[in-house]
């Protein structure tokens, strides 16, 4: 108390001024006398003690005034016993691995949350850090994903544990939380304008934006950790992006936050995204949280519109519909992968959809496990698109799932058929004459119908016209011109119709140069080349392109890579080049790339295989010069396969016939040769790429077709056919 009161001579006029202005009638108590050598010069600072609470302000205080009655916090490492994490740490060396015998208060700073189900932390003072296997509740019943408000980076904790080693390093085996702060950075709030989630979507890039809403669904990065949450009122959603605003709230919580309007899009597929278009994620970045009612509500669901799984996958990119809400009916399917887990929505073909955006190889959606295989109504929203060079793929982000009693009235299924089997197979615009097989009939086990059929129809045959064949009905083209054709699907006594608008015309003139001209050609230049679809790339979006001079392999769009088939003949036009990393010394890939294709002249041409080598064994391939260019060949060799599984993995490889040779076959699993995998343990003999797509010191293969005594199995991996 003496420190308190020193100098109260000097301040005594401010103190009865203090106690009038608050009201307080209590009688100041009289300090000690100065000791002898106590210092009698006037402090810089005046503690001015409220007589009612005994609290000082600890502000300056002005002579002429009172500096009014504020009481100092006090801080959470005051209310306990604290170690040093110093200390700490030399605690834990000592115990080693059986750890201490008592537990301890340690107070620090949360630098990271490396876990966020179990709430895996490191705290540090500044100087020092610890780790922390693992935080829970004081009384160690609630587990720290599952705490109603819980600490997350920058926050003050005073934690409660035994310290050891875990192979020689120190740490909190498990932390009982006793008290944590929140430290909020301080904001100005009229640096943000106060927006609706609606009017925020529609705001450029860097806006910055203030937002209140309801937390519908949090995301989570590898290792558990919440990375992110969407944020819904009464008029949209949106994604918002941040560690530790994430891991700071719960679902159902009402929070104001401010933060930055932009898109998003990975660094590494930004080119791609440019190339076809896409923006990005619409999302909220930076965010700052204001407030938070801890409260469970309900999310808004009146503004979100009704639509199907299709529609969305459909939907071009040019349009800001990432991370809006859908109301759709979709199958719900978990595909247990070699070393992962996905999950995906699938439209009621059974077939059209896509899988959710997760890096926790799907184990943060385990709470979709009940939903598997079922019909469900689901509010899904499309998070961001997977941009490639061949096109950009919907990658979806389930906010509730919903298990209805579902009923499909057969009434619907020619509508559904039509929209589903028949409108997709025509194009808009024919070069050539197609002679497309058309479907004639469909069934659906989802929804429970068989033997719809369709038939077709053209309002002008001298431009289209149907043959009808003993394989069902051809699509052909005859003279230019437009016409309309119109399909009908019929199932019992139910039909309905639709028209699609095709027209013909003549091819437009391209002058071209062959395979060989183009791989001759120096890299980075345009080229035109003619020839024949052989078979399709493996972890490529693309396909072998074959004329009597030789073989090139050509990637482009996704969307344009399916319509081909094999036996095509078509015209494309790209750049030619060898696919190098940067600072790789190797011959690399020869390929034309960005290729579109000027025409499809369709047919069902065999390729040409004179430029095809059979002097080779596969002993003498594995022995090729990655500094020699290879990739332009094919040769017909002898090869046993052989299908490698493992709880991680799948890979497909070709033995020498001898065993002494195993050759790789570039792909990403085994499933992307399916049509190999009936081989297994066989010797076959196979027409076999070299390719070195990702800068290896070796050439991997891939192969275009196993020859068998009834004819060629060929790659068609990436034709729809």
């Amino acid at each position: 108390m003496q420190k308190l009161f020193k100098s109260f001579l000097s301040c005594l006029s401010v103190a009865l001024c203090f106690c009038f202005l608050c009201g307080c009638n209590a009688q100041l108590p009289i300090p000690p006398e100065k000791t002898p050598g106590e210092e009698t010069e006037k402090p810089t600072h005046e503690h001015v003690v409220c007589p009612e609470c005994g609290k000082c302000t600890d502000k300056e205080c002005p002579e002429d005034k009172c500096a009014g009655h504020e009481e100092v916090e006090e801080s959470i490492k005051d209310q306990f016993d604290c170690i040093s994490i110093k200390e700490a740490l030399d605690l834990a060396q000592n115990a080693g691995d059986a750890g201490t015998s008592e537990k301890y208060y340690v107070y620090g700073i949360i630098k990271t949350v490396s876990n966020g189900m179990y709430g895996e932390m490191t705290i540090t003072d500044g100087e020092y850090e610890l780790y922390v296997y693992g935080v829970y509740s004081a009384d160690g019943q609630t587990r720290y994903d599952a705490l109603t408000d819980k600490p997350v980076s920058g926050d003050e904790v005073v934690l409660y544990g035994m310290l050891k080693t875990y192979q020689e390093k120190p740490e909190m085996d498990r932390g009982f939380l006793q008290a944590f702060n929140h430290i909020k950075p301080e904001v100005d709030e009229t640096l943000y304008q106060e927006v609706t989630i609606a009017e925020a979507r529609s705001l450029e890039a860097s806006e910055l934006v203030k937002v209140t809403g309801v937390v519908a669904r949090i995301t989570y990065a590898n290792g558990f950790v919440p990375n992110g949450f969407y944020l819904v009122d009464e008029t949209e959603s949106i994604y918002v992006y941040g560690n530790d605003a994430a891991g700071s709230v719960k679902i159902g919580n009402t929070v104001t936050l401010v933060g930055e309007k932009t898109y998003y899009v990975l660094a590494s597929e930004q080119s791609n995204a440019d190339k076809h278009g896409y923006k990005g994620c619409c999302q909220i970045q930076k965010p700052q949280i204001l407030e938070n009612d801890l409260g469970n509500s309900e999310y808004n669901k009146e503004w979100i519109s009704e639509s199907t799984i299709k529609d969305i996958v459909d939907a071009s990119v040019l349009e800001n519909n990432t991370t809006t809400i859908y109301k759709v009916t979709a199958l719900v399917k978990k595909a247990v992968g070699t070393g992962f887990t996905n999950y995906y929505f699938n439209d009621l073909d059974g077939v059209t959809g896509s899988y959710t955006y997760t890096s926790c190889n799907g184990s943060d959606f385990s709470w979709l496990d009940e939903f598997d295989g079922k019909i469900c109504t689901v509010y899904l929203s499309p998070i961001n698109y997977k941009s490639t060079s061949s096109g950009c793929i919907v990658r979806f982000i389930p906010i509730e799932v919903i298990e209805e009693e579902f009923s499909f009235d057969l009434k619907d299924a020619p509508s559904f058929a039509l929209k589903y089997y028949a409108v997709d197979q025509f194009l808009s615009v024919y070069e050539a004459d197609p002679e497309l097989n058309l479907k004639t009939s469909v069934d659906n086990e989802i929804l429970g119908f068989s033997g719809l059929e369709f038939s077709y129809a053209s309002s002008n045959e001298d431009v289209c016209y149907f043959e009808n064949t003993t394989d069902g009905v051809v699509l052909h083209t005859k003279n230019a011109g437009s016409t309309t054709i119109t399909i009908t699907a019929k199932l019992g006594e139910y039909t309905d119709t639709c028209a699609v608008e095709v027209e013909y015309k003549l091819p437009s003139e391209y002058e071209t140069i062959t395979v060989k001209e183009a791989i001759d050609t120096p890299d980075d230049q345009i080229v035109t080349v003619r020839g024949i679809v052989a078979s399709s790339l493996v972890n490529q979006s693309g396909f072998y392109l074959i004329d009597e001079t030789g073989v090139i392999a050509v990637t482009g769009e996704e969307a344009a890579i399916k319509l081909l088939s094999s036996g095509d003949e078509v015209i494309v036009r790209g750049t030619k080049d060898h696919k190098v990393k940067d600072g790789y010394a190797g011959a690399g890939q020869i390929n034309i790339y960005n290729a579109e294709i000027l025409v499809n002249y369709y047919g069902n041409h065999e390729y040409s295989t004179a430029t095809f080598d059979a002097t080779k064994t596969l002993n003498e391939l594995y022995e090729y010069n990655h500094m020699e260019d290879h990739s332009n060949e094919v040769y017909v060799v002898k090869a046993v396969v052989k299908l490698n599984k493992t709880a991680y993995y799948t890979n497909l490889k070709l033995l020498s016939p001898d065993g002494k040779v195993e050759f790789t076959l570039y792909s990403a699993s085994a499933n992307q040769y399916e049509f190999l995998h009936q081989f297994d343990g066989q010797e076959i003999t196979i027409e076999l790429a070299l390719c070195n797509w990702n800068s290896k010191t070796y050439y991997a293969g891939c192969v275009i077709s196993v020859i068998t005594e009834d004819g060629k199995i060929i790659n068609t991996l990436n034709f729809e056919e």
